[in-house]
């Protein structure tokens, strides 16, 4: 992950510091010794193995150091952090959170300015945090406020999840997210959320420049969107030539490329230009998803975003002709979601937040077990296969030796309820403590 401060990002982070001088969440728990021990009453360790009882797990500088089974000393050592009446998992990975947008139609979009961009950042960054998200891969930040918001996270100087970032995304003229259609056409105005960029010259220009400014990948926009005025979601945007130059741009500095997708034609567009997921993929057939299966491109399929604009969209007052969009694709992203799945596509668990509050991203397990996964399956969604998705597994996305020593807590077993994960009363992120309920903290 890229964590150097770009320059056009350095006024938000300063935004950022200011804004935590006024306003700092509850300090986080430092461990006061060189290790932490913890007592897990039941380990579901996100690598597909069957979950453990009376596990001990040791956490230093940070990483996890081992995990083995509980001793009769480990239970009497009054140090230890004891979960042993809780399932302990994994840091929970969102790889499709816009952290700096806002459910609120007044908010959309990036039409505002950077500074409160980055400021709605802070506000969401910990609201996720503490739902048990760890990780998010944010795929579209307006005016490069989640750059910022990453690298002051990065710097302890807020509190949030590990971010992945794409900064604004890159569309072409009258793509999807390009909003400000309103304009005169002898005005050049465009959304702080996108980059407009025609042509794969063009195309290869913007993912460098979205690399000076310190992106860690990059997202293109494939189709039309739901969201963005006269714009049809079923509808190509880029073309095929197009995409494979944001990709080959990218492969340069080793990053990867996400492609918002809704049509049928701009996902394979997408995944014959090599693209790493598809985000939606809403009118995927079946012959696609065996392409996308061949490939090992993910599915990022957003379906509680969906269920949210259907059900709130109204008392929202969201655009009529937006809700008519996600009421026609609704049906057909299920679908897709299904026909994923029977042909062995890769589905990492991204819930498009900021359609909907922050916070709320564990929601969307229920609806992924509803469409026939397991709770088990829809768990590695969001921790072991998110994790390589955003190519972190190394890091990220199991508790095993080495990583991160990212864990959350939940008193029930999510095998057997997988709605414990809307609730989270503990979060470690790096060995620290940064929430915990179970004792009245």
């Amino acid at each position: 992950m890229t964590c150097h401060a770009p320059g056009s990002a350095t006024a938000l982070t300063l935004t950022l510091t200011l804004a935590m001088s006024v306003w700092m969440p509850g300090r986080a728990q430092e461990p006061d010794h060189d290790h932490t021990l913890i007592l897990a009453g039941t380990l579901i360790d996100g690598t597909g193995s069957s979950p453990r009882d009376n596990v001990a797990i040791v956490v230093r500088d940070g990483r996890i150091a081992e995990v083995r089974d509980a001793v009769q000393e480990d239970a009497a050592n009054p140090a230890a952090l004891d979960l042993s009446g809780f399932h302990v998992l994994p840091g929970l990975i969102d790889v499709h959170a816009h952290l700096t947008l806002s459910h609120d139609p007044a908010l959309d979009y990036g039409e505002i300015s950077g500074p409160a961009s980055a400021i709605l950042g802070v506000v969401h960054a910990r609201r996720t945090l503490m739902a048990g998200f760890t990780t998010v891969r944010d795929p579209g930040g307006p005016h490069y406020a989640d750059v910022a918001l990453r690298d002051a996270i990065a710097a302890g100087r807020v509190e949030g999840p590990r971010m992945f970032v794409s900064g604004p995304v890159l569309t072409m003229t009258g793509g999807h997210a390009a909003v400000g259609n309103w304009a005169p056409p002898d005005l050049e105005l465009s959304s702080a959320a996108a980059r407009v960029a025609d042509g794969s010259d063009e195309i290869r220009k913007a993912v460098r420049l979205h690399q000076k400014y310190g992106v860690d990948f990059i997202k293109v926009i494939a189709t039309g969107g739901i969201f963005t005025d006269r714009s049809d979601p079923a509808a190509a945007s880029y073309t095929r030539q197009e995409i494979e130059a944001a990709v080959d741009e990218a492969r340069k500095r080793g990053q990867r490329v996400a492609a918002h997708a809704h049509g049928l034609e701009g996902i394979r567009n997408a995944v014959h230009a090599g693209v790493h997921s598809v985000e939606h993929g809403t009118y995927l057939d079946a012959e696609t998803a065996a392409l996308m299966a061949r490939r090992g491109v993910f599915l990022v399929a957003d379906l509680y975003a969906d269920a949210y604009s259907l059900m709130h969209g109204d008392a929202l007052g969201l655009d009529p002709a937006h809700l008519a969009k996600a009421e026609a694709a609704s049906g057909h992203l299920r679908e897709s979601f299904r026909r994923a799945r029977a042909a062995g596509v890769r589905i990492a668990f991204g819930t498009d937040a900021g359609v909907f509050p922050h916070g709320e991203n564990a929601r969307q397990f229920a609806l992924y077990v509803q469409l026939g996964m397991s709770p088990l399956e829809a768990l590695q969604a969001a921790t072991r296969d998110a994790a390589e998705l955003i190519g972190a597994g190394e890091d990220l996305g199991t508790v095993e030796t080495g990583k991160h020593a990212d864990l959350i807590a939940v008193p029930a077993n999510p095998l057997a309820d997988i709605r414990q994960l809307e609730t989270v009363p503990f979060v470690m992120k790096g060995g620290t403590v940064v929430k915990n309920e179970i004792d009245g903290d």
